[in-house]
């Protein structure tokens, strides 16, 4: 098998800009608005309309779902936006409308700070990745690789020279290695285990890509490809080896991101790029980048 395709995307960027982004309106979706606040989450206010609040849950969602109906009740998070039954201090008053909605996001496992530590530790012997991230800001191309679905999380390709490099030089290597790397041992699979396997791009086919078992139930594991952001589950027979370190020397190729406004529809944007720019970053989750589409 040759070495995968470049999105056209990408290698149209590279033809056109050296660094430099220059973005059609053409190539993007309008998307809705996010808010929340108070360390782990974050809340925007217009001086003029009332908007869904949004909380994020760095970890689970409470256990006691009492809890958060009396919150969320409250708050009128089960109420509509018709105005409610109340009774009138004086004839003519106008009638008060309930609370903004509140939504409840908790920020997925695989795209937290500790799962990516261990994922950086077991893979790539070095945590340095996560220190560059701060730094990405100002307006940004973004090649969606994963959604999370009914969330405003996704991972996606910060897209600039070094990722263009990054990629011809990593998929180069993988295509070129893929015929020579044994199948694993059933006994030399579970979790933990660095290896190769066949992940589905769309159109452009099914290419072999890096990826980690996340868990293993009997003939069968759970592996993330670590430079998409997807999880799938596969045969054992079905992983070749890649242990060596020479193939995990390049970091991941994607990376976290949450909308600043709305959700990503599942399927419609993968493979897209979108434009844009950075806001600033989850609170308690700095590695995960807050995203404003532009419209």
């Amino acid at each position: 098998m040759g070495a995968l395709p470049l999105p056209k995307e990408l290698e149209e960027i590279r033809l056109e800009r050296n660094c430099s982004m220059s973005w059609s309106s053409s190539d993007f979706r309008p998307s809705a608005q996010v808010s929340g606040e108070n360390g782990a989450l974050e809340e925007q206010k217009s001086p003029k309309f009332k908007k869904r609040e949004t909380e994020v849950y760095i970890g689970n969602l409470p256990l006691d779902i009492s809890e958060i109906s009396e919150k969320a009740s409250a708050q009128g998070f089960a109420g509509t936006t018709a105005c409610p039954q109340l009774t009138p201090k004086a004839s003519g008053e106008p009638c008060e409308t309930e609370k903004p909605k509140t939504s409840f996001f908790a920020v997925p496992m695989e795209m937290r700070g500790s799962f990516l530590v261990l994922l950086l530790r077991e893979c790539f012997r070095d945590l340095g990745w996560l220190a560059t991230i701060p730094s990405i800001g100002g307006e940004v191309g973004l090649l969606v690789t994963s959604t999370v679905p009914q969330t405003p999380f996704f991972w996606a390709m910060h897209i600039t020279e070094t990722l263009y490099q990054n990629m011809q030089a990593l998929f180069s290597a993988l295509a070129e290695a893929e015929e020579r790397q044994p199948y694993l041992q059933d006994s030399a699979v579970r979790r933990g285990t660095r290896g190769l396997a066949e992940y589905h791009l769309g159109d452009y086919g099914p290419a072999w890509n890096r990826c980690w078992v996340l868990d293993r139930v009997d003939s069968w594991v759970v592996v993330m490809f670590v430079d998409f952001g997807r999880s799938a589950t596969i045969p054992v027979q079905s992983l070749r080896t890649l242990d060596s370190d020479d193939f995990w020397t390049i970091p991941p190729l994607t990376q976290p991101f949450m909308l600043e406004k709305g959700i990503l529809s599942s399927n419609q944007v993968i493979h897209r790029i979108l434009k844009g720019k950075i806001t600033g970053a989850l609170n308690l989750e700095s590695h995960i980048l807050k995203f404003e589409e532009f419209k």
